[in-house]
């Protein structure tokens, strides 16, 4: 009884850390990469990003309540000026600059709150939040 009582307790403890770490947890695994990408982008109502899904940095935070995902990529200019004229979203949106970097605040699709998008030479970060 006393085993059964122990192997338990341990199914126990390992399927609650299993829970938090795939639904509650920052951590994007790689298999949620390319989910996290194809939600940040559906929030934001952006058309596809111009690098592919590889070189894309993708990060989360929020809790079961809440969901914040960024992305971060360098592209060369050209791509992202090509990225930008695609978008029917940014052609709408004025930029403003801060320095070298521009910034486009984003309203959210789908009961988002939106974000922010911000581009500094080459480097590219998206943030959007949902709450």
């Amino acid at each position: 009884m006393k085993k059964l009582l122990i192997i338990l307790s341990i199914l126990l403890t390992f399927s609650i850390l299993t829970i938090y770490l795939f639904i509650f947890s920052n951590i994007v695994f790689p298999w949620q990469k390319d989910e996290a990408i194809k939600t940040t982008l559906e929030w934001s109502g952006l058309t596809e990003l111009p690098v592919d899904n590889e070189e894309i940095k993708v990060s989360k935070k929020g809790s079961m309540f809440t969901r914040q995902y960024i992305l971060e990529f360098s592209a060369r200019k050209s791509e992202i000026e090509n990225w930008i004229e695609k978008s029917e979203k940014l052609k709408k949106i004025p930029a403003k600059e801060i320095g070298k970097t521009e910034i486009y605040n984003i309203d959210g699709e789908k009961g988002t709150m939106g974000g922010i998008l911000k581009i500094k030479d080459t480097l590219v970060t998206l943030n959007i939040s949902w709450s």
